[in-house]
């Protein structure tokens, strides 16, 4: 895969000067506490998407910070503009992608993200630390925010009655179809209208991809002969997993919604539909 590496790829090549390793875990909506991980990898920063890398000016959850913010960050963390990014987490497949389509949308492409993250790292007796680094010289990289990664959701209504855009919704099945409760307090059942399922969950195993193949079967399935795909979940975390997996099949024009149903089924004059 393109955008996945092994932990024994990314093994071979911890002594590369250009490597930077971000941990970008972060606990699941109905999580208590803060994320903190078991060990760290050598060479890893923070990556935090929650406050450090976040709007907080905004009352959504986890939404993209500015360009300058950015890069500010990055730079602290001695990102440059040649560098080689290697994102992770502790477990599974959930917000590393977050981190990767953030990346992308500042303009940002060499990053990559570790498959099974520091569960397989450890499985694999592989070395870690018990802090995280801090980087010793300034980055010289500046993001260049590309604004058709991240979407709103006048852009989603809007295409909630395009024929040429599929909208696929990365959350269980059951919070899709309306069974099952929202982690979150104030938000209705549901699914955005005219939107299809495809549960993260469903194209993983073992916290790792299933196979290309299996996952090309899955997409090309929803989204047929649609131009332009949509992403969305709860909060738009794992909408970027399923906008990696898309970009792996070599599909184009891909965006997440940002808001996600934090936003969506908080706000009763948005449509919503319930079932399968």
């Amino acid at each position: 895969m393109k955008n996945i590496v092994s932990a024994k790829w990314l093994h071979a090549r911890l002594e590369q000067t250009n490597l930077v390793i971000f941990d970008a875990g972060m606990l699941r909506p109905s999580a208590a506490g803060e994320y903190s991980p078991v060990a760290m990898l050598p060479k890893a920063q923070r990556f935090d998407i929650k406050k450090e890398l976040a709007d907080t000016s905004n009352p959504l959850p986890n939404t993209l910070c500015s360009a300058e913010q950015f890069t500010q960050v990055m730079q602290k963390a001695g990102v440059n503009h040649d560098s080689l990014v290697v994102i992770y987490e502790d477990a599974g497949l959930f917000s590393a992608a977050r981190a990767w389509w953030m990346f992308k949308a500042m303009g940002f492409n060499n990053v990559k993200v570790l498959s099974g993250g520091l569960a397989k790292w450890l499985e694999l007796g592989l070395a870690v630390e018990s802090n995280y680094t801090q980087a010793s010289l300034k980055g010289d990289f500046i993001a260049h925010y590309q604004p058709d990664y991240f979407i709103d959701k006048k852009q989603v209504l809007s295409a909630t009655k395009d024929a040429n855009t599929v909208i696929l919704d990365a959350r269980a099945y059951e919070r899709f179809t309306g069974k099952n409760k929202e982690p979150r307090a104030g938000m209705r059942s549901g699914h955005i209208i005219n939107s299809y399922s495809l549960p993260l969950s469903s194209l993983l195993e073992n916290g790792e991809a299933k196979s290309l193949d299996f996952i090309q079967t899955q997409f090309s399935e929803l989204v047929g002969n649609a131009t332009q795909i949509q992403f969305s979940c709860g909060s738009g975390v794992t909408a970027c997993a399923l906008a990696l997996f898309a970009d792996e099949c070599g599909y184009n024009n891909l965006s997440v919604y940002d808001g996600s149903w934090s936003e969506w089924g908080a706000d009763s004059s948005l449509p919503i539909a319930v079932g399968g």
